[in-house]
């Protein structure tokens, strides 16, 4: 695969992870952006400033320490101590939210006609398919699912005003669009660490990891104001799956397209946090790898009967000030030094490439 690819495969698996359930649903971008009305594009540059700048650190941090799992990521930065009690949390909040994306993947069954309990097993026994590939089973879905999420948002700022026929008007909400948009970046980045800072294990170069987190997260930005220009003319407070509701009117061919996309990125962000937990718990090294990997996400499905937006609007607020103790270090912390025989970044352009 040349350079451009390659940066392209990590930028996927960027997006992937942090697009879930309440990204691609609108869910996410309209309570955190959305609902501030015009303010809300400042919010969405900063999340912008935030994803590239601080992905593309926490990736060659993780290269640098050699990071197995997101605990020695945690460790390393912000001290033993509270490096455990951050631990501790992710793992928890983690688990948690796995139930979250199993809980999205059942509403969008609700949507389509299919039982949700039959969508969420489906869902769990892909996953563990899936991870028995490690990252590059990660890889191969999020470069299938990323692009046509992009599509589908293209698709709907075009069809957006054909669609909408029973929501009522926005009304600017109070509260501060920057702390909104800080808390969304914070808890999103944290959430996708796990990930981010193994990727040295998939990809060695440095600069291909560099561009790759520069890129993806210009590329969140991107998507999120796609679908905030859309969020921003109604109000969705009472919606589950703001697109999926702008999308009803669709003929079926394209609905269901839509349905595939969220469904899609629920699922690469599902197989990201189940990724989490098996590398924190070193299960890939462990005979029984698979049937311990499916014994968490069964776990996880009962955690997803509690409902979607309800576990959005509860849990996410709640880890996002928690991500702010672990974004501050890492915006303000010096990497870490090389060791010997790493490879520094060369000084060179972006159309060497």
């Amino acid at each position: 695969m040349n350079k451009l690819g390659r940066i392209a495969a990590i930028a996927s698996i960027y997006i992937g992870t942090i697009i879930g359930a309440g990204f691609a649903s609108g869910q996410e971008i309209w309570f955190f952006f959305s609902r501030y009305g015009t303010e809300g594009r400042w919010g969405l540059l900063v999340s912008t400033i935030v994803f590239g700048f601080l992905g593309a650190k926490a990736i060659e941090w993780g290269r640098r320490i050699g990071s197995c799992s997101y605990q020695d990521f945690l460790i390393n930065l912000t001290g033993k101590y509270f490096g455990y009690f951050s631990d501790l949390m992710m793992t928890t909040f983690i688990f948690l939210l796995t139930g979250v994306m199993l809980a999205g993947s059942g509403a969008v069954a609700a949507e389509t006609g299919l039982g949700r309990e039959m969508v969420c097993w489906i869902t769990v026994c892909l996953t563990v398919l899936i991870l028995s590939q490690h990252l590059e089973g990660i890889k191969g879905v999020n470069l299938f699912v990323v692009p046509l999420l992009f599509i589908m948002g293209i698709i709907i700022n075009f069809s957006e005003e054909k669609v909408i026929l029973s929501v009522w008007e926005q009304t600017t909400s109070s509260g501060s669009w920057l702390l909104a948009s800080l808390q969304y970046s914070a808890y999103n980045l944290v959430m996708a660490l796990p990930v981010l800072v193994t990727l040295y294990r998939l990809e060695p170069d440095p600069m291909i990891l560099k561009w790759g987190g520069l890129i993806g997260g210009l590329s969140l930005g991107i998507l999120a104001l796609l679908f905030y220009r859309v969020l921003v003319k109604y109000d969705f407070s009472t919606i589950d799956l703001p697109l999926a509701f702008i999308t009803q009117h669709w003929k079926k061919g394209w609905r269901y397209l839509y349905l595939v996309a969220l469904w899609g990125e629920l699922f690469t962000t599902l197989i990201a946090h189940a990724y989490a937990l098996a590398s924190r718990f070193n299960l890939p090294k462990n005979r029984w790898y698979l049937g311990k990997l499916f014994l968490i996400l069964s776990m996880a499905v009962l955690i997803s009967r509690l409902g979607f937006a309800r576990l959005i609007k509860r849990l996410y607020p709640l880890f996002g000030f928690f991500s702010f103790t672990i974004l501050l270090p890492l915006w303000f912390k010096p990497l870490p030094a090389l060791e010997d025989g790493q490879e520094i970044y060369r000084k060179s352009s972006f159309f060497d490439l």
